[in-house]
């Protein structure tokens, strides 16, 4: 099977590449500059284009390729014009397996406006949903690693103060939440290749995570890896949050999202949105065992 990745050379791109080849897949790499790419990395080619509006750079990359894996960066207009453009492309191909990158909370328990980040990815879903022949394959994974003591994480790790402090609004401190490190991600993607529904074009949802944890626990986990204590505490209610994020809309306008991108994810943590159901988790852990936290946080914080 021959695995078209274009943005192979960012984070998710490459840890897709690797578990590719290690799964004996053949990989073409799409994007701007191959010596961004590791060398211990074997393509089968690599396609150079100029921007992700490219076309007939991206009309060359998708000639004869088995399956799409598309890992450009989250932002609005990558996620919607950039992979449209890569779709239509395919469309034009007769590619059938095109996973979208969506390694995300679930948004499809979103409604349009929740949470401005995941637009573009309803608005994608829904406009490949009404006018493309070719049916993606859509992940949802929870947190990545790489957020959970940052902003943008579950509880919105703040070092400001003299202690880290993770934050919680409501009346639900032991809220778990799904997170995945970005290796697991990888290779349960690549391992979605293998599956029949998806080699069929079927496409789908499919939702996986390394584990879930709670506030406390990923306080405990931190001050374990570093020695430093940080702490939970509640911030308010939930509609204490909400009335928060809607005056910052009202202010900052669509555009100005990202000013208030992190008290948006506590909001919509805090409303339960992103829970996920144990019963809905594809397992996979056959083809990697998932990556436990503390692990995660010694390489992180390079502790013994």
């Amino acid at each position: 099977m021959l695995v078209l990745i274009p943005g192979i050379s960012g984070n998710m791109g490459t840890r897709l590449a690797k578990a590719a080849v290690s799964r004996g897949l053949s990989v073409r790499g799409l994007g701007r500059d191959a010596s961004k790419v590791p060398g211990d990395v074997k393509l089968e080619s690599f396609a150079t284009s100029t921007s992700y509006y490219d076309i007939p750079a991206i009309e060359k990359a998708v000639q004869g390729v088995d399956a799409i894996i598309c890992a450009y960066m989250s932002t609005d207009v990558l996620v919607l014009d950039g992979h449209l453009i890569l779709l239509r492309a395919a469309e034009r191909a007769g590619v059938k397996i095109f996973f979208s990158a969506s390694w995300n909370n679930d948004w499809t328990r979103n409604k349009f406006g929740d949470f401005e980040h995941y637009d573009a990815y309803i608005a994608f879903h829904h406009q490949a949903a009404l006018t493309s022949p070719i049916k993606p394959v859509y992940i949802f994974n929870g947190f990545f690693d790489s957020l959970l003591f940052t902003v943008f994480g579950p509880g919105g790790f703040d070092t400001t103060g003299e202690v880290p402090t993770l934050k919680y609004w409501g009346d639900e401190p032991n809220r778990k939440f799904w997170w995945i490190a970005q290796e697991d991600a990888a290779a349960w993607t690549i391992e979605l290749l293998f599956n029949k529904d998806v080699q069929e074009g079927k496409g789908g949802v499919f939702r996986f995570r390394s584990g879930e944890v709670t506030l406390d626990e990923l306080a405990a986990a931190y001050h374990k890896a570093t020695g430093n204590p940080a702490k939970v505490v509640r911030a308010g209610s939930v509609e204490d949050i909400a009335q928060e994020v809607q005056a910052a809309r009202e202010e900052k306008g669509l555009a100005g999202y990202w000013d208030y991108a992190a008290q948006a994810v506590s909001l919509n943590v805090a409303r339960g949105v992103w829970d996920i159901p144990a019963e809905e988790v594809t397992n996979l852990d056959h083809a990697k065992k998932p990556t436990a936290l503390e692990e995660y946080l010694k390489q992180r914080f390079q502790s013994s």
